[in-house]
């Protein structure tokens, strides 16, 4: 066909729009629909995983810096038990600092 004016260009694009058009208006909300899939089951994971954190692993790790709590409360009051007891000579000095 041979086009010999902007109208009729017009005409003949707009008649086989459809034909180019729609598949590609269908391969793009395709496209989308599989993006926005991934994307839900990629938060649906994330939700799961926070849920996980917050109801497992954080009560174990409490329960765990309880316990180093208490052990290194007890290694404090060794600490200070031995240093009492220490007599006065076998303490280190207080070292004076120099003002520069």
């Amino acid at each position: 066909m041979q086009v010999n004016s902007f109208p009729q260009l017009f005409e003949y694009c707009y008649a086989h729009l459809g034909l180019i058009g729609w598949p590609a208006l269908m391969v793009f909300a395709w496209k989308a629909s599989a993006w926005f899939t991934s994307a839900t089951e990629q938060i649906r994971k994330t939700v799961g995983q926070v849920d996980l954190l917050a109801t497992n692993h954080l009560p174990h790790m409490e329960a765990s810096l309880k316990t180093q709590d208490q052990l290194l409360h007890s290694v404090d009051q060794s600490l200070k038990t031995m240093v009492e007891r220490m007599p006065e000579q076998a303490r280190a000095a207080k070292a004076s600092r120099r003002k520069a």
